[in-house]
Parts: structure tokens; C-alpha cells; sequence
């Protein structure tokens, strides 16, 4: 360790301080985790997520529907589905709370 006192300006908070090496760049530890988190949070990259838009197009080769994919083939109200469920009119087969539908089942009951 040298016993050079050199004046330098902070990089972060830009106050004058006594660095005790001639590669001191901050004034104390709060201002180099500052830097240091911002540098982190530049060089992060941000992946947004796409949501898959369900059309009756996609849904043409499928033999199964859930819930969401049979409300926007046939056109009716998930509150409707879900009644035809409840009266025991409708066939499906249930994973882990999903429900899911043959689509010939469906076209015979609706």
C-alpha cells in the first residue's frame, strides 16, 4: 500500500475525495455498488413475452380443445361450456383442473 494521497472525483456521485491508490475511481463502497448494479441492469436483456393468438385456423387439425380453444371455434360464451359441463352433457377428460374436449363430442352437442 503507497502512501500517496492523490484528489479525485468521484465517478458516481461526482463529490472530490482522497483516493489511496492511483486506480481508485470511487469515493466509497455505496457508490461502487451503485455503479455496479447500474451496469447490471444495462447489460440485462429483456425478453417479452408473446402471447400465441388463438384463430379457428390453428384449431382446424386439433382432435382436442380445452376450454379457450372451444370457446373461439365455436363461437359461444365460456359460460355456456361450462354449464353443458355441469349438466353432464358434454364428454371430456379432465388434466390437472384443464378440461378437454373431443371436438366431435362438442360439434354433437352444440
Amino acid at each position: 500500500m503507497s502512501h500517496l494521497q492523490i484528489k479525485r472525483i468521484c465517478v458516481v456521485c461526482k463529490e472530490e475525495f482522497t483516493a489511496k491508490s492511483s486506480k481508485g475511481i470511487y469515493c466509497s463502497s455505496i457508490c461502487f455498488k451503485r455503479n455496479y448494479r447500474k451496469l447490471q441492469k444495462e447489460n440485462t436483456v429483456v425478453i417479452p413475452k408473446v402471447k400465441l393468438i388463438i384463430t379457428k385456423e390453428n384449431l382446424q387439425n386439433k382432435h382436442y380443445l380445452s376450454v379457450k380453444d372451444a370457446v373461439v371455434f365455436f363461437e359461444i360464451s365460456e359460460v355456456t361450456l361450462r354449464r353443458k359441463i355441469k349438466e353432464n352433457n358434454l364428454k371430456y377428460v379432465s388434466l390437472k383442473n384443464r378440461f378437454l374436449f373431443l371436438k366431435s363430442d362438442l360439434e354433437r352437442v352444440i
